[in-house]
């Protein structure tokens, strides 16, 4: 038997066909969202502000640290970082907020005691400053920590 072609049942109207194709179109394809989880590690979100901030997009390199900081909450280096960036832009308090939860999660840090006794000398905070710069010297002695404990001891 040949067929002349595509009919439709006596019953549909066109209209009604093409309502039910296009129905049956979208419900096999229905529109899903994909949403991914950041695809970046903490240290790769570290890694891409220090970029940042060698660039002198500082901006971006404070989210970069924030997000490094929010994903590995037990590691002091995107604080570290953090309180970098804000002593560089005059923020004392910012940075020794950071620099403190820094040497909370790493206390025998001595970089980040001298960072740390150089932003306490800057806010004229000089007994603490020295007790810090001496402790990160009893840590290790390098030549940065000697530079900073001839600040601190020269300007009371």
């Amino acid at each position: 038997m040949a067929q002349d072609g595509f009919r439709l049942p006596p019953r549909l109207s066109l209209k009604r066909s093409l309502f039910l194709l296009l129905l049956a179109c979208f419900a096999c394809s229905v529109p899903r969202i994909v949403v991914l989880g950041d695809p970046l590690s903490a240290e790769e979100h570290n890694d891409l502000g220090v970029v940042y901030e060698l660039k002198g997009m500082n901006d971006l390199a404070q989210k970069e640290y924030s997000r490094a900081a929010a994903l590995k909450k037990d590691w002091h280096v995107p604080l570290f970082n953090l309180g970098n960036l804000a002593l560089r832009g005059g923020d004392l308090t910012t940075a020794e907020k950071n620099y403190r939860n820094a040497l909370d999660l790493d206390p025998q840090n001595a970089d980040v005691m001298n960072n740390l006794a150089l932003t306490l000398h800057e806010m004229g905070r000089n007994d603490e400053a020295r007790a810090l710069i001496e402790q990160a010297l009893a840590i290790e002695c390098k030549e940065e920590y000697l530079d900073s404990r001839r600040i601190i001891f020269q300007h009371p």
